[in-house]
């Protein structure tokens, strides 16, 4: 499999996922800041789905900068992750014009699981395809942070069965905090990838 084509095709996706949910985004009624008060949850959702699509995105690039090899068990990981990607624009939609419904929170706080867990899949994947390639403390606070979004959106799930929309802002809180101690703890881009 071509390392190249793989990351080409997958930045493609996650740039359309990126703008589906944009598109998702309706003008306000009334045009004022009261309807955009109004709107404030779908706002929030689309935050904390960009915020992680985006932090994600940087964890792929990286992840598969350092692979010298890519396995058809990668490959199909990858498809995978991609696969619950393109569900998030769906779930951020329906728990940003919803809110108070258990199940759409329960559907997005899924969906964020499975997405964290094929990443993490796909990363233990790709080192054990690539044994020669040195594995550094510099991915270590990537690890952290997709084991950190597989225990939040766990402890999301479980928390919307009681209030769907505490549930959305401790994702939405957690996820910006896992987003702040990855970058700030050491985590980089190599030079040569810039």
């Amino acid at each position: 499999m071509n390392k190249n084509r793989l990351v080409a095709f997958t930045d493609a996706i996650i740039a359309i996922a990126a703008t589906i949910m944009v598109l998702d985004l309706h003008l306000p009624h009334p045009s004022n800041l009261r309807g955009l008060w109004a709107d404030r949850t779908v706002f929030f959702a689309y935050t904390i789905s960009y915020i992680l699509i985006y932090t994600v995105w940087s964890s792929h690039h990286d992840l598969f900068e350092k692979a010298q090899f890519i396995s058809i068990r990668t490959f199909l990981l990858n498809g995978l992750w991609l696969f619950f990607l393109t569900l998030v624009p769906f779930a951020t939609n329906w728990v940003g014009t919803d809110p108070d419904t258990t199940w759409a929170e329960v559907f997005y706080c899924l969906i964020l699981l499975l997405w964290s867990i094929a990443f993490h899949l796909m990363d233990h994947q790709i080192v054990r395809d690539n044994p020669t390639v040195p594995h550094d403390n510099s991915t270590r606070p990537l690890d952290r942070s997709i084991i950190y979004l597989t225990y939040l959106s766990g402890i999301g799930i479980g928390i919307a069965f009681f209030s769907p929309v505490l549930s959305l802002i401790i994702v939405g809180f957690l996820s910006v905090l896992m987003t702040l101690r990855m970058f700030s703890t050491g985590y980089h881009h190599s030079e040569d990838s810039h």
